[in-house]
């Protein structure tokens, strides 16, 4: 997440191993798998379908402002957090 400057880290901000990267990003899933498959068994226009999902994502995006470290579900059940990081500037020597 190099553009944001974002870092993902455990909950003691330490770097994350390739197993838990992996288990938050199947976990990260939760984002689209519920509402999805909820409208499945019905036949539903693409708009109402597109209405519930979206719904879903503003719901779990708000989610997260109750959380007391303002974590989105899919990270407290991982344990990790995500955290600004900016690189060090680079500067040319004169």
């Amino acid at each position: 997440m190099k553009t944001w400057h974002l870092r993902v880290v455990d909950t003691q901000g330490q770097a994350i191993s390739q197993g838990k990267a992996l288990w938050r990003y199947v976990l990260a899933w939760l984002w689209f798998v519920p509402p999805l498959a909820g409208v499945a068994p019905f036949k539903l226009s693409g708009g109402e379908i597109a209405v519930i999902v979206i719904g879903w994502v503003v719901f779990y995006a708000l989610l997260s402002r109750f959380h007391p470290r303002r974590q989105f579900v899919h990270d407290a059940i991982a344990g990790t957090e995500l955290i600004s990081h900016r690189p060090m500037s680079k500067t040319i020597p004169a």
